[in-house]
């Protein structure tokens, strides 16, 4: 028994052996499979890393210096100039202004703070270089994993801001029109030119990616039966660690703002500084002129920036693309003109006569045109000559811009370009650039697409027709219904200007009425808050009058005003405020310490009859008192002053603010106030039960100071007030239990030991903010009771209460509790009641 024993001992250790042994074998099998799965997809990724970067070099690193001008190809490194970014950034939640942080280079771009998708918005008016951008940051990238000759060309913080990256796609939504899904985008632009090599799911799912989703406003959702959003391209799971940076123009962005994923930062192109615009000179004088010599090229430079200067179209310079036209124009000894319209005219006019002596066999059609092109094409000899092209191209430019459907408007099938150019326009359109051919592919097969070199040329063409034929106005008012819509037309109507000024008179009647109907407009007249859209309407008022003759007579109706230390010598601005004395219904007006003291400007824009107006904001940064009381009209229904001195009398203060009878909206912040004034205002807020958005930030007591504990600020019985933002006051005794309010917002305040802070009664209330308070223990415990108390959820963020230990214990028990969301728990601390 004991030998069977000992046998059977032997039998089984010699079976757990071979099962170790076995397990082992097994384990290194695994490790040597995973590790030549991992060895395997390093070299696929390689290999598209390779491909991709041959593929944008090729495509991307030689461009032509501006779209008309294919002759003309230029290395992209040393030859690009970007213009000046800033990231725009809200301040804080009391009030609604914006940081704007300059962004030197491509680390300042991609530096969010972020982890996961993020979703960059880069915004940009026509001609400033948003495609251009989005191509150099390619070859930039392709620099990062693959240096060439051209390193020397890259600034370090650039190649810096892209080595995160191992993979960057850049799509130009322009060709990609039949598609919603960005994948499907990145395998026809992209990996679909590529040999095959690893997936792209995988890549996505396991890289960090930069996706350049150029040109949003260039591309319309295909009306494919999708159910998903149609405002962006289609984002999926497997992006979740990408970047994504999308191209705009600021109309576009602001109207898919509602719709948009979340924004996590937004940058915008602004203009070339001096010292870029420059260096964009040089280089493009160097290109077109083919100088060498730095002493006869610092002398082109001195006679080229007198005739604009001459011209009086110096401030153009600060747009890349014309800049580049005007210098291309000015080299050859071809008349620059003096508004975008001649500079785009001349650079058809130069087209047509190179092609026309290039390409002898090339000629004019014979045949009549359908409509008749503008009288002062009469001085341009070629565009009489081609006024049947003209005019072909111009129906085509109106037809695809305008069509039904509003999709591919920019980039079309072949068909459609035949249907409206007979054979030897078209060839003579892709001879000179006006239109340029391209081979694109679906999901099923390729086709040939057209184009127009550039949106703006499509608009300039568009212009001609819309300006000769009258049936035009109706389906152009007919795209005019909201503020974005007119803002997309803008380029349209700078041309417009120009050539018919009659039309666009009527036209510009009409908009006000659209103005006042949009939903944005009355916002921004209603609360004190910013508009970027009805700035860029007036911009583009002041970019009509540009284009006008002089000898002709314009009345505009404009309605809001936006008077900035860019635009307060503006003579567009100026003519604009003086022919609407009576129509202002809102007037923003924001100065720094070079700009004249406000009585100054009232009379230079001449602001005499503000008795209709809406909505007041003043903002300075000036060190000069301004007596900002004579601008109080019973009209307002919003004021805003965020002003360093304000002269005030404390005998009539009373007074003045009495006149705000029908006061909806008031922010006041930044002033040191004599304690008499603080009072009145206070007691004024008080009183002023029908406010339904309150902001007092950074008022200081002249007197007392931080020791200043005697105000009170009692808000029970506002039965309208919805949004409320107190900040950096004095002590305050504060009641603010009021039923209607939603969204509050406290920070750097020290409460009186009595204040309320919520009531079962707040049924409204959705969202609370506390930012560096002090409120007693009291306050505090009673401010969570009620909360739980109440039916519906509450969000509230909360940054740093006093007494600190009254606050980690509360903080430690939402922590712990069952019925508390916790959203956030760092710098911010965010957390949401259950209901």
């Amino acid at each position: 028994m004991t030998e069977v024993k000992e046998n059977f001992s032997e039998v089984t250790e010699n079976f757990d052996g071979a099962k170790k042994e076995q397990g082992a074998e097994k384990s290194n099998i695994d490790a040597s499979s995973i590790h030549k799965d991992e060895q395997k997809y390093y070299n696929l990724k390689k290999e598209l890393q390779a491909g991709l970067i041959k593929l944008y070099r090729d495509k991307l690193s030689v461009i032509p210096m501006a779209p008309l001008l294919e002759e003309i190809q230029t290395p992209l490194a040393g030859f690009y100039v970007m213009p000046d970014m800033v990231a725009v950034k809200q301040k804080s939640y009391i009030n609604e202004e914006v940081d704007r942080t300059r962004v030197k280079s491509f680390s300042d771009l991609f530096s969010t703070g972020n982890e996961g998708q993020q979703e960059i918005y880069l915004t940009a008016e026509e001609g400033f270089g948003k495609t251009v951008l989005s191509k150099y940051l390619a070859i930039t990238w392709c620099q990062v994993h693959c240096q060439d000759e051209n390193h020397a060309c890259f600034k370090d913080e650039d190649l810096k801001g892209l080595s995160n990256f191992e993979f960057l796609f850049l799509i130009l939504l322009r060709d990609s029109t039949d598609i919603c899904s960005i994948y499907q985008m990145i395998e026809l632009q992209n990996i679909a030119q590529l040999p095959p090599s690893v997936s792209l799911e995988e890549v996505l799912r396991r890289e960090k990616c930069l996706i350049i989703l150029d040109g949003l406003d260039e591309w319309t959702h295909p009306d494919n039966g999708c159910s998903k959003l149609k405002t962006v391209p289609h984002r999926y799971v497997q992006e979740h660690n990408c970047v994504i940076l999308t191209t705009v123009r600021p109309w576009k962005l602001e109207a898919s703002k509602s719709t948009t994923c979340h924004i996590t930062k937004t940058v915008e192109l602004v203009k070339l500084n001096d010292d870029a615009a420059r260096v964009l000179q040089e280089n493009a004088i160097r290109k077109i002129a083919g100088v060498h010599d730095e002493d006869v090229l610092k002398g082109k430079i001195r006679d080229f920036n007198k005739a604009l200067r001459d011209r009086c179209i110096k401030h153009i310079q600060a747009v890349p693309l014309l800049l580049v036209y005007i210098a291309y124009l000015w080299c050859n000894e071809i008349p620059t003109g003096n508004s975008k319209h001649e500079v785009y005219t001349n650079i058809v006019e130069f087209l047509l006569t190179r092609t026309a002596r290039k390409h002898t066999e090339v000629q004019p059609s014979s045949e009549s045109s359908a409509i008749d092109i503008p009288a002062y094409f009469s001085d341009y000899h070629f565009c009489k000559t081609f006024s049947s092209l003209i005019t072909s191209l111009s129906e085509l430019a109106y037809q695809t811009m305008f069509n039904e459907t509003r999709e591919n408007t920019l980039v079309f099938d072949r068909l459609v370009a035949d249907k409206y150019l007979k054979p030897d326009d078209m060839n003579t359109s892709l001879l000179s650039g006006l239109l340029s051919e391209s081979k694109a592919k679906n999901l099923t097969k390729e086709i040939t697409k057209v184009s127009f070199s550039q949106k703006p040329v499509q608009e300039f063409f568009a212009a001609i027709f819309i300006s000769s034929q009258s049936g035009t106005k109706k389906t152009i008012l007919e795209r005019c219904k909201s503020v974005h819509d007119i803002l997309n037309m803008s380029t349209v109507f700078d041309f417009i200007s120009a050539i018919n000024v009659d039309l666009m008179c009527s036209i510009l009647k009409y908009l006000p009425s659209v103005m006042n109907e949009d939903e944005k407009t009355f916002k921004y007249r209603t609360t004190t808050g910013y508009s970027h859209s009805l700035h860029n309407v007036q911009n583009m008022y002041m970019s009509c009058l540009k284009e006008i003759p002089e000898n002709e007579i314009l009345q505009l109706c404009l309605q809001d005003f936006f008077i900035d230390e860019g635009n307060e010598h503006s003579e567009q601005l100026q003519r604009l405020s003086k022919q609407n004395k009576t129509n202002i219904k809102s007037l923003y007006i924001k100065s720094d310490e070079t700009s004249n003291c406000l009585r100054e400007i009232v009379d230079l824009f001449s602001l005499t009859d503000l008795s209709h107006i809406q909505k007041l904001y003043y903002h300075s940064d000036s060190k000069t008192e301004a007596d900002i009381t004579f601008l109080l009209f019973p009209s307002l229904l919003c004021v805003a002053f965020l002003s360093g001195k304000w002269t005030n009398n404390d005998e009539n203060m009373s007074e003045n603010l009495a006149r705000l009878q029908n006061l909806q909206c008031l922010h006041i912040g930044r002033f040191t106030l004599s304690h008499k004034i603080l009072e009145t205002i206070l007691n004024f807020i008080s009183s002023t039960t029908s406010l339904k958005e309150l902001t007092l930030d950074i008022l200081i007591c002249k007197e007392h100071d931080d020791e200043c504990k005697s105000l009170n600020l009692d808000l029970s019985q506002h039965d309208s007030l919805k949004k409320l933002r107190l900040g950096w006051l004095p002590t305050l005794k504060l009641d603010v239990t009021t039923a209607s309010l939603v969204d509050m917002t406290l920070r750097w305040i020290n409460l009186d030991k009595n204040s309320l802070l919520l009531s079962p009664d707040m049924l409204n209330i959705e969202q609370v903010v506390f930012s560096v308070i002090e409120m007693s223990a009291e306050s505090l415990e009673n401010f969570m009771s009620v909360l739980g108390c109440l039916p519906q959820s509450v969000k509230v963020k909360i940054i740093d209460i006093e007494p600190e230990t009254e606050y980690e214990r509360v903080r430690e028990n939402i922590r712990n509790s069952q019925t508390h969301d916790v959203i956030e728990d760092d710098c911010w601390f965010v957390f949401k009641t259950r209901n």
